[in-house]
């Protein structure tokens, strides 16, 4: 609020027209309607794209010194879009569209003359972490924790199990190749995904710590990210790209590998609990929406009779109904206590 607002509310005040002890005049915003801001958000994207078709033809970068440059002079531009405008939608999603391919051109400069799934999977979880920690913008710094998580995902993936990216979807499935070695997918779950639960863990207990210091800024857009990961990122983790790219596994028996949508549907619900921590009604939502996918995942794929699949899921909403019975129970017992 400004000085001359505050001297009118504190006249009002005192002439008896706004009571003393009424709330304070609400702060000036920058807020437009929805649909304004949408159409300003594709006309950046079309900004971008023109802006960067244009560069394209003019610069013609075909070496890897040359995407370098381009690369981090998309990254510079971009920053300084998202630094000179924090609330405009137009700057907001140019800069956006700026930065994916100023990153896209980095990695191709990396990538260029050596070029591997690896190498990629790296390349991008380096770039992610990179955006980050520099971009002065909450959604880009978003993005980037989700981003990262899916290229850590790969990471592991094909440290693991080394391949081309290809192999993710075309090879001969785990379940069909005993070559493959089954005792991999177990062991690439955990590294997979148990850092991912424990930085998100210590990131929604220490909370009220980083809440309170400037690394606020870091750590809101890495924990969103995060619980995003979980809550879709298993979708594209080997072996089930099968579920999306085609139904011939359908019906399959249930064995073993069942465990794995079952454990999507687990790290579905520990995001929706931290989406509950942080009180995010949004992210809460979407992790509730990824645990119904998983669960149908799981419903299509193994086949087997459907009184089993009745108790598995009269067990799954007995759950969560105890879960819903005790978070009740606390907000009564905290609101008691209060």
């Amino acid at each position: 609020m400004s000085a001359v607002n505050r001297e009118f509310i504190a006249l009002l005040r005192e002439k008896g027209v706004v009571p003393a002890s009424g709330p304070e005049a609400p702060e000036v915003t920058a807020d437009r309607p929805w649909f304004v801001s949408l159409l300003q958000g594709v006309a950046g994207w079309l900004a971008g794209i023109f802006l960067l078709v244009f560069l394209g033809m003019v610069l013609k970068p075909d070496s890897s010194v040359a995407l370098f440059i381009l690369g981090s002079m998309l990254l510079v531009a971009a920053w300084f879009m998202y630094h000179a405008d924090r609330h405009g939608a137009f700057l907001d999603q140019l800069a956006l569209a700026i930065s994916i391919a100023g990153q896209l051109a980095l990695a191709a400069s990396v990538l260029k003359d050596h070029f591997s799934a690896l190498g990629a999977s790296v390349t991008a979880l380096v770039l992610q972490i990179l955006v980050l920690l520099v971009m002065p913008n909450k959604i880009a710094r978003t993005l980037a924790a989700l981003f990262a998580t899916a290229a850590w995902v790969y990471t592991v993936r094909f440290l693991v199990r080394p391949g081309s990216i290809e192999s993710i979807f075309f090879e001969e499935r785990f379940a069909n190749d005993a070559a493959s070695g089954l005792w991999l997918l177990p062991v690439a779950w955990l590294l997979t995904w148990l850092p991912l639960l424990a930085l998100a863990g210590w990131l929604i207990l220490r909370e009220p710590q980083w809440m309170a210091s400037g690394l606020r800024q870091f750590a809101r857009p890495m924990l969103t990210g995060v619980l995003l990961g979980l809550s879709i990122g298993t979708i594209v983790a080997e072996p089930f790209t099968m579920v999306i790219l085609g139904t011939e596994l359908w019906g399959r028996g249930i064995d073993w590998l069942a465990i794995f949508p079952l454990l999507s549907i687990a790290l579905a619900l520990f995001a929706a609990y931290g989406a509950f921590r942080v009180r995010s009604n949004g992210l809460l939502g979407f992790a509730v929406v990824a645990a119904l996918l998983h669960l149908g995942r799981f419903y299509y794929l193994y086949g087997t009779t459907l009184l089993w699949k009745s108790v598995i899921m009269l067990c799954a909403g007995a759950a969560l109904l105890l879960a819903g019975i005790a978070l009740r129970n606390r907000e009564a017992d905290a609101g008691g206590s209060t």
